[in-house]
């Protein structure tokens, strides 16, 4: 009997020590991706001249300011948990956030969502709300940037301003009704997903999920916006343009490389485009342009993986969460 109680004991443990050991393998994998990646960039860096007079006070505000983006995105999925009837605390939310959010230097989106949803559901989360808010939150951030464009800077999309604006009024008219429907159509498609896969389903999305997500979302484009614009300012020790231009061109580079969905990360199309769209909006000249979308690579994907990391070595040190015995929807 005490053999058997070992060996029963000892699977768990076995259990949570390969998890751990794939759990680092895959840190390694990311770290190595990462690494090329800020490798690649420095060394497009090196190739460009150095401007004087760059102002490190702003460049380190900028910082602060997409970590507060970050934090507004975190608190955004936290309220639409609790929406759906699943609350995890603050600092808890932010670690699986930070975390999942490193799925995205592997090409495609799924692993973030993915991840999210495992992490949620070992926090005793409900891992259908977790991960149908990481959707809707993708979903709908991309509508809420769209939104940004549409008024600060619709010229902006294309070399016809007026192409460009009919564009972006098409696409938010288009997503916010398709998001205003979806609370009444969810019930008809989860009846219809269960008549054909013969398994029954019950998801309902609250009205209230979708608004808060989308006024999160769009708080978070205008802070990266502002973070863009002191960036610039202290990449180059001065620049020329409005907030509104600023906000803009951020927003179109960043859509331009998260659509991209073969790019980990958006690497290399959001340079492009922020190259020619700052370009467009005379914001800088080419040279410059290239400098800031280069050095803002580096800058953000460390901003990006470094909370990452740091959650997921200090995650080793928690004590395990018990196992869950129920299964909420």
């Amino acid at each position: 009997m005490p053999r058997s109680i070992a060996q029963l004991s000892g699977t768990p443990i076995r259990n949570r020590t390969l998890r751990r050991v794939a759990g680092w393998g895959l840190a390694a994998l990311l770290l190595a991706l990462v690494v090329r990646q800020l490798a690649g960039s420095v060394a497009e860096l090196q190739t460009l001249p150095r401007l004087a007079n760059p102002r490190w006070s702003l460049v380190l505000f900028s910082g602060v300011l997409v970590l507060c983006a970050h934090a507004v995105l975190v608190q955004t999925w936290r309220a639409t948990l609790a929406a759906w009837g699943s609350r995890l605390p603050f600092w808890t939310a932010a670690r699986i956030w930070s975390v999942s959010n490193l799925g995205r230097f592997i090409p495609g989106m799924v692993w973030q969502i993915g991840a999210m949803g495992a992490m949620a559901k070992q926090e005793r989360a409900s891992p259908v709300a977790a991960s149908g808010s990481a959707i809707l939150g993708s979903l709908v951030n991309v509508v809420a940037g769209f939104c940004v464009v549409l008024v600060a800077g619709p010229s902006l999309l294309d070399d016809t301003a007026m192409n460009g604006a009919r564009t972006a009024l098409l696409v938010v008219v288009v997503a916010l009704a398709a998001l205003a429907l979806a609370p009444v159509a969810m019930p008809h498609l989860m009846r219809l997903a269960g008549r054909v896969t013969g398994r029954a389903a019950s998801v309902t999305l609250p009205a209230r999920v979708i608004w808060i997500s989308l006024l999160g979302n769009l708080l978070a484009w205008l802070i990266y916006g502002a973070a863009f614009m002191a960036f610039t300012h202290g990449v180059l020790g001065r620049s020329t343009g409005s907030y509104a231009q600023f906000v803009a061109a951020y927003t179109i580079a960043y859509l331009a490389g998260y659509l991209f969905l073969l790019a980990p990360a958006g690497l290399g199309v959001r340079e492009a485009v922020m190259i020619s769209v700052m370009g467009r909006a005379l914001l800088a000249s080419p040279q410059e342009a290239a400098l800031v979308a280069l050095s803002s690579r580096v800058w953000l994907t460390i901003l990006e993986v470094t909370p990452g990391f740091l959650f997921w070595a200090l995650a080793g040190r928690r004590p395990p969460t018990p196992e869950r015995t129920d299964a909420p929807i």
